[in-house]
């Protein structure tokens, strides 16, 4: 086993810093301009108690970092990310014992992440340690210069800002209950509060950039985005089931691309598991084209041993 670099350190990621390192690390390799905001990632350790973030340093420069999180199933989510000037230092190794260390605290067996698609040495290096894959994202661009014409909503139904509707919080948690269910390789249904910290508390979600479907006063969709610079990045679309194939996707999409395009964004992207084909159908019509680097493979492996 390759020795790890000297001066390298891991450790759990806490404080500002901290997370300042990891933010560095995820610019580096996301594929985006933005590396993710400092304030959601100590949004989502503040309201995730099983989730543990990790951080590298050589010599105390971030060199690489990590996460791992509970779900329902025998595996933990987990991530582990070094920049790419620095692999084969054993970084990556290091990560992945620390993280595997922590999934064993959280009684999982295994570790479920992403590896970007375009990314081939990781994917080569997740594989020659048992990792393999169980899934994909398809990865879509939107240029916002040149936007598909807008279509409004069927009959029957209205498309109002979340910012302008009053309380809708419970009707949009089981619009998401239903999608959570029937999305594939979704890991299942959240609790009300794990589902609004992420969809609804999160800094980046943005009110007057989530749309809600209303039949008279029944909550049937939602659909929002998060801010990150000059793009956006779509999160759930989801519609009640008894709604569906009945173009309220496709006019929740719209409204936010009408949105995002008044606030001066760019570009839109977004992801959908592979096997979600109306929503790759719904992508594709509305002008969204491939993105490799926002594409991924899904892989689930073993821990490192101790």
């Amino acid at each position: 086993m390759q020795e790890p670099v000297q001066g390298l350190v891991v450790a759990r990621a806490t404080t500002d810093s901290d997370l300042e390192s990891m933010a560095y690390v995820r610019g580096h390799v996301s594929g985006l301009p933005e590396p993710p905001p400092v304030e959601n990632l100590r949004h989502h350790l503040d309201t995730s108690p099983a989730l543990t973030y990790l951080v590298a340093h050589i010599d105390g420069e971030p060199a690489g970092c990590g996460f791992v999180d509970t779900t329902s199933a025998s595996y933990a989510a987990g991530d582990v990310s070094v920049v790419p000037e620095l692999r084969s230092r054993g970084v990556g190794s290091a990560l992945l014992a620390a993280a595997s260390r922590a999934a064993r605290d959280l009684g999982k067996e295994a570790l479920q992440g992403h590896v970007r698609e375009d990314d081939l040495p990781s994917r080569g290096w997740v594989e020659r340690r048992g990792f393999r894959v169980v899934g994909g994202e398809k990865g879509v661009t939107l240029d916002l210069a040149d936007p598909p014409p807008f279509v409004g909503p069927p009959d029957g139904v209205v498309i109002v800002a979340r910012s302008e509707g009053g309380d809708l919080l419970d009707g949009m948690y089981a619009v998401a209950c239903e999608g959570d269910e029937d999305i594939p390789g979704s890991p299942g249904t959240r609790t009300f509060e794990d589902w609004r910290a992420f969809e609804i508390d999160r800094p980046t979600r943005r009110a007057d950039l989530c749309f809600v479907a209303l039949a008279g006063d029944e909550v049937i969709g939602y659909a929002a985005l998060d801010a990150f610079g000059d793009y956006a990045s779509h999160g759930l679309t989801a519609v009640k089931r008894t709604w569906r194939r009945r173009g309220v996707a496709t006019a929740l999409k719209h409204a936010e691309i009408a949105a995002a395009q008044r606030a001066g964004f760019r570009r839109l992207v977004t992801s959908s598991e592979e096997r979600n084909l109306p929503m790759q159908r719904l992508n594709e019509k509305l002008g969204y084209r491939p993105d490799p680097s926002q594409s991924g493979i899904v892989v689930r492996g073993p821990l490192a041993k101790d």
